[in-house]
């Protein structure tokens, strides 16, 4: 029997008020779907060439040397034709710890897509995906009245598990535990 194959991924949850507010819409919405919870990808998804310990080390004593810091939210976009989020603003903190986790994990990983590490990487929460053009302008529709201009500290990061649904696995600090 074959072990089955999932992929991670590195992630800001947002916090509890908005978590439960998006998880909320998706259930009201159903056009607004997932896989995966509301986030703000750090590291695109991979999957481990070595053992998880390791990738979680790696993670570990990378959160180890940061503090928290504060990320803004703006207003809707999308990615590809299918991906609706809400924009992160340019943040200094945010893109160096994406750089920092990026290199922590190299060789302990294999990407699954580099498009959107790196330069390429744009920091947005996903509020929904796999829609087509249509339902992109009916889910925008129905997030017009809602407020997603917010901002919150980032304290942590977490190591999400997916195969068909992605699901929390480690938690990271950040700063000295």
């Amino acid at each position: 029997m074959t072990k089955p194959v999932y992929a991670y991924g590195v992630v800001i949850l947002p916090p509890p008020d908005l978590y439960r507010e998006l998880m909320d819409l998706r259930k009201q919405h159903p056009l607004l779907r997932s896989v995966v919870p509301p986030h703000i990808t750090v590291k695109s998804p991979f999957l481990f060439r070595q053992t998880g310990a390791r990738v979680v080390e790696q993670l570990e004593a990378t959160c180890e040397r940061w503090k928290p810091f504060e990320i803004r939210l703006g207003g809707l976009g999308v990615f590809q034709d299918s991906i609706l989020y809400v924009r992160v603003d340019k943040s200094e903190e945010l893109t160096k710890l994406h750089l920092e986790i990026v290199e922590a994990l190299d060789g302990y990983v294999e990407t699954l897509s580099d498009r959107y590490d790196g330069n390429q990487y744009t920091p947005h929460l996903t509020i929904a995906d796999r829609l087509t053009p249509e339902e992109l302008i009916q889910a925008k529709q129905i997030l017009k009245g809602v407020r997603l201009r917010r901002r919150f500290t980032v304290d942590r990061i977490h190591l999400l598990r997916g195969r068909g649904r992605w699901d929390l696995t480690h938690t990271f600090m950040l700063g000295p535990t």
